[in-house]
């Protein structure tokens, strides 16, 4: 019985520190798995060339707005370069990107429009 105890312990011992950690720490793989994490589309618009990675592809960091306006920096992989001034939907989850996919300048959101016709005003 003791010994039973102590297991039953050290699991819910464990699987907290883990829930903790998952809180604590934000990077591509806790938020991936954190259900206290939300999903949201971010939208940037490609105004800098990406970094080339060795073998090959491009890593991004653009600045984009979720569709409320809020501001938000994200970092995403292309496999080759992105066409200049494209319109991407990223869909993240914290620090972690699932996918991203260019859209028409008519499919983004009233906020996202405003603030990146802002954004393109004051460079």
């Amino acid at each position: 019985m003791k010994s039973w105890l102590i297991g039953l312990l050290t699991i819910f011992i464990l699987v907290g520190s883990l829930v903790a950690a998952s809180l604590i720490f934000h990077n591509e793989v806790t938020d991936r798995f954190n259900p206290l994490v939300p999903r949201k589309d971010i939208y940037v618009q490609i105004t800098e060339k990406g970094t080339p990675r060795s073998p090959g592809g491009f890593d991004y960091t653009l600045s984009g707005f979720d569709e409320s306006g809020k501001e938000r920096t994200v970092t995403f992989y292309a496999g080759g370069e992105l066409r200049d001034l494209a319109f991407l939907r990223v869909d993240s989850k914290g620090k972690y990107i699932k996918t991203w996919e260019e859209v028409l300048w008519e499919e983004l959101p009233d906020e996202v429009r405003e603030k990146l016709e802002n954004q393109a005003s004051s460079n």
